[in-house]
Formats: C-alpha cells, sequence, structure tokens
C-alpha cells in the first residue's frame, strides 16, 4: 500500500474549517529515529469569500515535537523515505459540510480542477439530513508536497 494514492476526507466544523495530520514511515525499520518520516497537516480555512485547502510538512515546521506522545528527536531534510515515495499523489479530496455550491475549484496557481458538488446540509446547519459533498477529482497533489486549493 506504500505507493497507494490517498483520498483525503475534510469534514468541516460548525465554524465551516477544519484541521488534521497524516503520519508515514516505512513501517519496517527504525529511520524514523533519524528523520526519515513525511509528516503533514491538513488544514481547511476560510480567507474572505473562499475556503482554503492546504498542506504542509510538520517535520520540516516542529522537527522538535512529538507524533501520537512519541518524540521523533529529529527530522532530516534530505529523507529518502519522503523521496521514496514522492510519486504518491492524492486522487480524490472530499469536502463535507459547505454552505453553498461553490463556483470553482482551483489549485493555487489558477488551473480548474475537476469536482462534483451534491447539496445537503452545511456544517453550521442544526438539521438532520445528509451533509453536502464536494468530491474533488484526481488535484494532482503529492502527498509529501505543500499545495492550495482554493474553493470560491
Amino acid at each position: 500500500m506504500k505507493r497507494d494514492p490517498f483520498t483525503l476526507r475534510v469534514a468541516l466544523s460548525k465554524a465551516g474549517t477544519a484541521r488534521g495530520e497524516i503520519y508515514l514511515d516505512d513501517g519496517e525499520s527504525y529511520n524514523h529515529m533519524k528523520g526519515q518520516f513525511v509528516w503533514r497537516e491538513f488544514v481547511a480555512s476560510k480567507k474572505s469569500k473562499s475556503l482554503w485547502l492546504s498542506s504542509r510538512d510538520l517535520g520540516a515546521a516542529k522537527p522538535n515535537e512529538a507524533v501520537d506522545s512519541v518524540a521523533l528527536g529529529t527530522y532530516d531534510p534530505s529523507n529518502a523515505y519522503a523521496k521514496d515515495i514522492a510519486d504518491v499523489r492524492v486522487e480524490k479530496i472530499i469536502v463535507v459540510g459547505l454552505s453553498a455550491k461553490p463556483s470553482s475549484v482551483k489549485i493555487q496557481g489558477g488551473q480548474e480542477l475537476t469536482w462534483e458538488y451534491v447539496p445537503g446540509v452545511s456544517s453550521g446547519e442544526k438539521k438532520e439530513a445528509a451533509a453536502s459533498l464536494l468530491v474533488i477529482r484526481d488535484p494532482k497533489v503529492l502527498i509529501t508536497k505543500d499545495w492550495s486549493i482554493e474553493i470560491e
């Protein structure tokens, strides 16, 4: 499964934001103790009339912190494990609870992405019904790289 693409599911809070993390290592050795791992943060944040989905490298940003209470100790910026899975992509992003159908979904830099919207209840509503879904297909972003997607 090391090379399988990822599906990210973003469940928006009542405020319309979200945050999550993913930690990956080879699962076979103790090379994570030498900084051979991938630790990413995914954030959904509001900026003016847009929702931004973004990914950033937590290993580089927080090299002395812990993942699930386990101290990592070090981070190797040349990271052979990250290079080994550098071509692993995000194949789909599902955003749950948008308040309205977007007018556009673009990767930072302007390329329009392929998406589908299913109407439903937004994350801020107090109704009992199926939540709205935005499905972004093959956004052409990599699990090991920083990226941003704008939802207008």
